[in-house]
């Protein structure tokens, strides 16, 4: 019934990008730790012994989760009278919870759709049971889910042959694609959490190689490599619900970048001329602007088929004498934009995109896409394919040696 886990949630498939993100982070840490291999759950969940240093990383870098918690409490019931007379005794003897005066609290459901009870009724069990554990440990507890101070989150959780009902506590303040930077956005941005992972599977190496983004809209993918070139944190200790749990007490309340001087050529297009403002205010938004970012992150107007090498060093300068670089982009699908002229236009882009790119030997280029006709038109088989979805459509994460 007891459970002590760092649980990692991601979009379908992410576990590889995932565990490797979070070792990465950790070896560059203040901490000395190791970070043991973890349990799966399927494609889209990790878990990890529960290591409050491991946890704080987590939950202050991680990029590519798409939701970071700590499972406290699992069970096999899957009816609201059951789960109730295991779930309180257990939050009772729990030392884990919170132990100030007051504490406001909201509890948030993940997947329950085999729970033998409406969505509504599991979180009223849950809230009823945590109110009155920590009200028999001397806490005032006032639900609001409007500013609460923990949030607690239940779910069924497990390998289809194993499920079970699992209440931990939300370390990672909530969906991690919401960073708080992207102030102006275009018509179908993708996600921060799929950004990330897109680089993540390119293989950029910021040190040595530059990024450009051809297609680059609100500016996602450059926002997210920066980020992930310094190990620059998207969640302050401060707005985590570090404060309120003893686990962390004495762990750094400043999250300086993990790897800092590293300074990324990154180069940010697009053919739309009226994004150059919000790729701008965006990149603002982040701090990346300013006379420290000026010849490192560029931003640029130019159709990506008319893109050249002689072009890109031309807007960085200094990627003259770096490795072959790396495309990364989110191009069309016709779905939301992009098919307003018909399929034969959008065909005609992703072949000229092809074309163009073939220009940068040695370079590689990584996208995700929703539609089952790029690899043709694009011309040439990606190296690795690995299926994905963005806003709930269907795709893949593609990537080619040029």
């Amino acid at each position: 019934m007891r459970c002590d886990d760092i649980r990692l949630t991601g979009s379908g498939g992410a576990n590889r990008v995932m565990e490797a993100e979070l070792k990465r982070l950790v070896m560059r840490s203040p901490f000395e730790v190791r970070v043991p291999k973890p349990r799966r759950e399927g494609e889209a969940t990790l878990l990890y012994p529960f290591d409050p240093r491991i946890a704080w990383v987590a939950a202050c870098h991680h990029r590519t989760s798409s939701r970071i918690s700590w499972d406290l409490f699992s069970s096999q019931a899957v009816r609201l009278e059951p789960l109730f007379e295991e779930l309180l005794p257990a939050l009772k003897a729990d030392d884990r919870l919170p132990s100030a005066q007051t504490l406001r609290l909201s509890v948030d459901l993940g997947s329950a759709h085999d729970f033998e009870a409406g969505p509504l009724q599991l979180r009223g069990v849950v809230k009823n049971a945590l109110v009155e554990a920590l009200a028999s440990r001397g806490v005032k507890a006032e639900v609001d889910a409007d500013s609460p101070e923990v949030v607690f989150v239940a779910r069924r959780a497990g390998t289809p042959d194993a499920r079970r009902t699992v209440v931990g506590i939300d370390i990672g303040l909530g969906a991690r694609h919401r960073r708080g930077a992207r102030v102006a956005a275009g018509p179908a941005p993708l996600r921060e959490t799929l950004a990330a992972q897109l680089i993540m599977l390119s293989r950029w190496d910021a040190r040595s190689e530059p990024l450009v983004d051809p297609m680059a809209g609100s500016c996602t993918i450059p926002i997210e490599a920066a980020g992930l070139a310094v190990g620059a944190a998207i969640r302050r200790p401060a707005e985590l619900p570090f404060r309120h749990l003893a686990a962390f007490t004495g762990l750094p309340s400043e999250t300086p970048d993990l790897f800092p001087g590293t300074v990324p050529q990154i180069l940010a297009l697009d053919v739309d001329a009226e994004m150059i403002k919000a790729m701008v205010g965006n990149l603002r938004a982040a701090g990346l602007t300013g006379a420290a970012y000026k010849d490192s992150i560029v931003v640029g107007h130019k159709d990506v088929r008319a893109l050249t090498p002689e072009y890109v060093v031309s807007l960085l300068p200094r990627a003259a004498g770096m490795k072959p670089g790396v495309f990364c982009f989110n191009p069309p699908y016709g779905v939301r934009i992009g098919g307003e002229h018909g399929d034969a236009k959008l065909l005609d882009l992703y072949a000229g995109m092809g074309r163009a790119l073939a220009r940068f030997r040695g370079w590689r280029a990584a996208c995700f896409v929703s539609n089952p006709r790029f690899v043709e038109a694009f011309g040439r088989p990606p190296a690795m394919t690995k299926p994905a979805t963005n806003a709930e459509l269907p795709g893949a994460f593609l990537v080619y040696e040029l």
